[in-house]
């Protein structure tokens, strides 16, 4: 039975009720598809807030050598963008204020007043005088990250909000319902060209079947912030036992009035 005849059936079939079905039967074994491989370094987590948008799912790969220094050295998980783009620079050598303001586009005085006393206490930094060093253990600890927007039925917004995860990730995907996924899966090609992958999970059996990969990827220099700062937040989010992101006070921040 082709895929297409099988969407015929299941359309006639009642596919998933809720998007939070879809997303509870794709998210146990998901990564063991799109990592190709049964890898005990990788995590994954719902709803943890990328450099635009939230994906449903996120899966990273972790370094434990990376983590285990980390965590004995007392360096804490980087929480926004600026301080991913700084600790990035920082990695290519020693800078003074004024250079590290230019490389993260703000003035000396916030770098100087709050980035980078915010840094020291996250326990990155070695030194703070006329130029900041990055402490030896105070590294990234990602590897490699995965995302996932998942529709019952609008498959084109899904594509579009995988397209604005593309800068948080090494691949993008769209996770549709099994039912409803004929207009993706007949446009497959072209969407996989455009660098997002398509899942399609069968509401019946629970299981997912990756239809396609992505084709064509952003450079990496172009998503290495946001890479980075999903991998940070997802790792707080791991040190602390959790799986799901969005609860206040998670990543530094609590939402407007709480």
């Amino acid at each position: 039975m082709t895929l297409t005849s099988e969407i015929g059936r299941r359309s006639r079939a009642t596919g998933f009720r809720y998007e939070i079905d879809l997303v509870d039967a794709l998210e146990p074994r998901f990564a063991l598809s799109v990592f190709r491989r049964n890898d005990p370094r990788v995590a994954t987590f719902r709803e943890v807030p990328a450099a635009r948008g939230v994906p449903d799912l996120t899966a990273v790969r972790f370094d434990q050598n990376v983590i285990d220094a980390r965590v004995a050295g007392g360096v804490r998980c980087l929480t926004t963008d600026i301080e991913v783009r700084a600790v990035l620079a920082l990695r290519r050598g020693p800078l003074s204020i004024p250079e590290i303001a230019e490389r993260v586009n703000s003035s000396r005085e916030y770098v100087r007043r709050s980035l980078v006393p915010m840094l020291f206490q996250l326990g990155w930094l070695k030194e703070v005088g006329p130029l900041v060093v990055l402490r030896d253990e105070a590294r990234p600890a990602g590897r490699r990250v995965v995302t996932v927007e998942a529709k019952l039925r609008d498959w084109l917004r899904a594509f579009n909000q995988a397209r604005h995860q593309q800068l948080s990730a090494d691949a993008a995907y769209i996770a549709l319902d099994l039912a409803h996924a004929r207009g993706a899966v007949e446009q497959a090609s072209a969407i996989a060209a455009r660098g997002i992958g398509i899942i399609v999970v069968d509401a019946a059996t629970g299981r997912h079947s990756v239809i396609a990969r992505p084709k064509t990827v952003l450079p990496r220099n172009q998503t290495q912030v946001g890479r980075a700062l999903i991998a940070e937040r997802s790792l707080e989010l791991y040190l602390r036992g959790e799986r799901a992101g969005q609860v206040a006070p998670v990543f530094g921040w609590f939402p407007p009035g709480a």
